[in-house]
């Protein structure tokens, strides 16, 4: 910027043979018509040296304030950039003005974070020489009244309009219609200004522009390939905020770190790297990443303190709300979340153990005279925080988020102590938003999983794992979230310590004790830990046999899910004793209409398709099918689950035309009623990729499979079970159109994700194995695929029996393998193991089922 442009206003001023040295403020007090004011005036700053992209919003800006107007009466022009603390929306302007300097013939530059720092600026400019020729008192009037006056193209800029009203700051702009007013702001509200289209959400920068900014201020080469990649990790890291980026560079360039070594610092120190003034970069108002929301957070201290009720509410509210976000997930905050936490509000739980819903914070959750949810102060309280830029609002009008970063800040703000508590606050909303009976959308679970996830990772950061943070009803409920939404693990850990609990204070024959021996038994049958779910489930049964008598419907639960693990376990044979036995109570008790008793003999269809017999199999679901259509409707989701199974049985039987009509059916059914990004639809689309395979369309296939594939990456993410599974039925699918290097390249990175994820003994990752033993096989690779299926034989061996079938199949497959490899010895011994296994397998007798529901 030229020297005619230090002082905003005294573009006309002529200097020469002197040196003007800059200071926040220059002090006029030798002017010869000094009456009007010892304020001081306001000095508008140069944009930073390193002051890099944004180019898009610069060039908005020009178009805006360049386009002249049809119109015949002169238009003022206005224009908003609003965005979060530390994204550069002082620096967009400085740059903008700088570059503009031709055009504007006066640029008032006010610092706007306060009535009194606008008026000490307006005071200040009664003692510009243009001014002073007016005779002005030096009062704020007047100098409003001398600005509105000017006809030529001038500028107010007012900068960091945070903690104003839109009102407030209106009060200040100048009379008249002539000149241009700019401002920046976190309060989005100040909208209300301009023209929609006149405002402009700042927001961070291009990932190119953040590196290229991080190299100017740590002052490094970029020509250099490493340098530029460590550059890539801190901008990623730092979310590609500015002020973020220029602080990091400029701790780099004072020689505390390399750039290499930055991460590990900032991982250690993210608190004191983000506070320290000295580290500051191109911030004009010497404030830190963290000292920019510190202020934020003050001006809501200070409202809370307010006279007026409604401010003071609104406030108050914030601050609570300020200590409950930062222990969710930082996106995908709903009013769902506290809507149904109303409930337990209204609720006086008893129980022998510590219980979440007794120590819910209920400030939050109003209920109105109807006994709903009455959210008006939670929005005022969120309102405050939108204002201020300290959370967004999301794709609705009832979902929030927060910037990463000021969530970190959020968490670091706080001691300890507080962290803690605040932690155990958010913990125990998140508890009691979900509801005992599992009646909530698949949606919610999805969304609230998430944030119970990163819940109690923070706590585990935070060192926050006491005794008496044990909570009874939240680590059940979060067990079987967790279990439902694939994450087995976590739900193992949470159950494990509920059965310990209640067999410490409720005994173990307590019908809860008992439940949560179940529900462990269930994860553990998830897991495929089969061996350790048979033992629990049989110590079930017989607690309910005991105390509850062999008709009680608990008792048949048990009954049922005893057979279903049997089933995983390859025992058919008594899985279908289980099975029938089961069916017959239903039956008798229930009725044959009842949907237990229906779901019961779909189970046992099931159990028939495991053994091979699929005419029986068909007759059953057909069954499941018809009854569930003329009790439940053609479109409840129950009967479209039982056409999915009869499709899967006509595939198994050959009848593939018949599979994909029916596959389509559930597809679409699925589409329309639950919508296409649902599991189950997506699982729908699944199958019918797995039918056009057997049809032998492995086109169709590989196309559905690639929508599946996407879906859950988008949906669930990348590590997510069920991911995982269409990833490898993808493979499969490349297999089968002789593309086999694709299929290893997915199957290796299927194989790496289930062993890091669900264990080297979980029966996917065995079968992740088996699938890249054969992809070797099939490349040619005989020694790694033998190694491979080696590995398989001996853990299906340990895990299954040698019996089971699934392990006769891979003890064929590395037959098969050594054979191919020149090992006929080998061959041999495998392929004589196979027959005697095969041999002991066909003499057992299955009885064919006659029609149970008649």
């Amino acid at each position: 910027m030229s020297g005619t442009h230090v002082f905003p206003g005294a573009h006309h001023f002529r200097l020469s043979n002197c040196t003007i040295n800059a200071a926040s403020t220059i002090n006029i007090n030798n002017f010869v018509n000094r009456g009007t004011s010892d304020a001081v005036i306001p000095l508008m700053p140069n944009p930073s040296v390193r002051f890099t992209g944004r180019t898009e919003i610069i060039a908005k800006l020009k178009e805006h304030f360049l386009n002249s107007s049809n119109d015949q009466v002169q238009k003022r022009k206005y224009f908003l950039l609003y965005g979060m603390g530390g994204v550069g929306k002082t620096q967009i302007c400085l740059k903008f003005i700088e570059e503009m300097s031709d055009h504007f013939s006066i640029v008032c530059w006010l610092d706007a974070s306060s009535a009194g720092t606008i008026t000490q600026g307006l005071k200040g400019i009664c003692n510009l020489p243009e001014a002073q020729s007016f005779s002005l008192d030096g009062s704020l009037e007047s100098a409003l009244w001398w600005i509105g006056s000017l006809k030529g193209n001038y500028a107010m800029v007012f900068d960091n309009a945070d903690t104003l009203s839109p009102s407030e700051l209106e009060a200040f702009f100048p009379p008249g219609q002539w000149g241009n007013i700019l401002i920046t702001s976190r309060n989005s509200n100040m909208r209300c200004l301009t023209l929609p289209e006149n405002s402009f959400e700042v927001t961070e920068m291009e990932e190119n522009d953040a590196i290229a900014l991080l190299l100017k201020a740590s002052c490094l080469n970029p020509s250099r390939v490493d340098v530029q990649t460590e550059a890539l990790k801190i901008v990623k890291e730092l979310f590609c905020l500015p002020l973020a980026i220029d602080q990091a560079g400029a701790y780099i360039a004072s020689g505390a770190t390399s750039i290499g070594g930055y991460l590990v610092k900032y991982s250690k120190y993210r608190k004191t790297l983000l506070s320290r003034k000295e580290f500051t970069g191109a911030s004009k108002y010497n404030r830190s990443v963290y000292g920019t929301w510190e202020l934020s957070y003050q001006e809501i201290q200070q409202r809370a303190k307010s006279d007026d009720p409604y401010v003071n509410e609104a406030a108050n509210n914030a601050l609570f709300l300020m200590e409950l976000f930062p222990f969710f997930h930082h996106e995908g905050i709903t009013e769902e979340i506290f809507a149904y936490a109303v409930v337990q509000c209204q609720e006086t739980p008893q129980s022998a153990l510590p219980l979440a819903s007794s120590i819910l914070d209920c400030r939050l959750l109003p209920i109105d005279d109807a006994g709903v949810w009455d959210n008006f102060t939670f929005r005022e309280g969120i309102q405050t925080l939108i204002s201020l830029c300290l959370i967004k609002q999301g794709l609705s009008d009832c979902e929030y988020s927060m910037h990463p970063l000021v969530h970190a800040w959020g968490r670091d703000r706080m001691v300890l102590s507080r962290r803690q508590e605040c932690s155990s606050m958010a913990y125990v909303t998140l508890s009691c938003s979900l509801r005992d009976d599992r009646s909530q959308p698949y949606g919610f679970h999805r969304a609230l999983v998430t944030h119970v996830r990163a819940n109690m990772q923070q706590s585990i950061r935070d060192k926050h794992q006491k005794p008496d943070n044990y909570f009874d009803d939240s680590y059940e409920k979060f067990g079987w979230l967790l279990l439902e939404q694939g994450y087995s693990s976590e739900a193992k850990e949470l159950e494990i310590q509920v059965l310990n609990a209640r067999k410490r204070v409720l005994g173990v024959e307590h019908p809860d004790t008992i439940r949560a021996m179940g529900n462990l038994a269930a994860t553990y049958g998830n897991l495929g830990n089969y061996s350790e779910a048979e033992k629990l489930e049989m110590q079930v049964l017989d607690a309910r046999h005991r105390s509850l008598g062999v008709e009680h419907p608990d008792t048949i639960m048990a009954m049922a899910n005893l057979a279903r693990t049997y089933a995983d376990l390859g025992n058919y044979i008594e899985a279908e004793k289980l099975e029938k036995q089961v069916l017959v109570a239903r039956n008798r008790i229930l009725g044959c209409e009842h949907p237990d008793t229906i779901r019961d003999l779909g189970n046992l269809a099931s159990t028939y398709g495991s053994l091979g017999n699929y005419i029986g199999a068909e007759k059953l679901e057909e069954q499941v099918f018809n009854a569930r259509n003329r009790i439940l409707g053609i479109e409840h989701p129950d009967t479209i689950k039982a056409l999915g199974n009869l499709a899967a049985t006509y595939e198994s039987l050959g009848k593939y035309i018949e599979a994909v009509k029916l596959g389509k059916q559930v597809v679409d059914a699925r589409n329309r009623i639950l919508g296409s990004e649902h599991p189950d639809t997506i699982k729908a689309l699944g199958n019918l990729a797995s039918t056009y395979g057997s049809l032998g369309d492995y086109i169709e296939a590989e196309k559905l499979k690639k929508q599946v594939l996407d879906a859950r990456n988008r949906i669930l993410g990348v590590e997510h079970p069920d991911t995982m599974m269409a990833m490898a039925n993808l493979a499969s699918t490349y297999k089968n159109l002789g593309n086999y290097n694709e299929a290893e390249k997915l199957e290796k990175q299927v194989l790496d994700a289930r062993n890091r994820i669900l264990g080297v003994e979980h029966p996917h990752t065995i079968l992740a194995m088996a699938n890249l033993a054969a992809t070797y096989a099939k490349l040619g690779n005989y020694i790694q695929a033998v190694k491979l299926q080696k590995d398989v034989l001996d853990a299906r061996n340990r895990l299954l029996g040698r019996e089971h079938p699934t392990t006769i199949s891979t003890m064929e497959s590395l037959a098969v393998t050594c054979y191919n490899e020149g090992n006929y010895s080998e061959a041999e011994k495998f392929k004589i193991q196979v027959l005697n296994a095969k041999n002991k397998l066909l003499a057992v007798e299955c009885n064919t089922p006659g029609n149970i529901l008649e």
